[in-house]
């Protein structure tokens, strides 16, 4: 519990502070909306596309590249269906 509540604000500080505008609110909102409800589980897999570099994220997010396998699809889904509003 201690271990995911830690990963958890870690994870939202990461998510609305990458250097990239863009990222960080695309990120920054998403982690905001899901973060919360995420299981132990689905906290490590999201921290694998927060680790990416915002180039990379971005080749993934516009299908210029394709998936790595390693990426978890669903929570990849969700970020790039996230309707981000004022």
């Amino acid at each position: 519990m201690v271990g995911s509540l830690l990963l958890r604000k870690k994870l939202m500080y990461r998510s609305w502070h990458r250097g990239c505008k863009e990222t960080d609110i695309l990120l920054g909102y998403f982690a905001s909306k899901y973060l919360n409800t995420f299981s132990l589980y689905e906290l490590i897999e999201y921290e694998k596309i927060v680790d990416l570099d915002d180039h990379e994220l971005y080749c993934y997010i516009t299908n210029k590249k394709d998936l790595p396998s390693n990426l978890d699809e669903r929570i990849f889904s969700l970020i790039v269906s996230l309707r981000v509003q004022d």
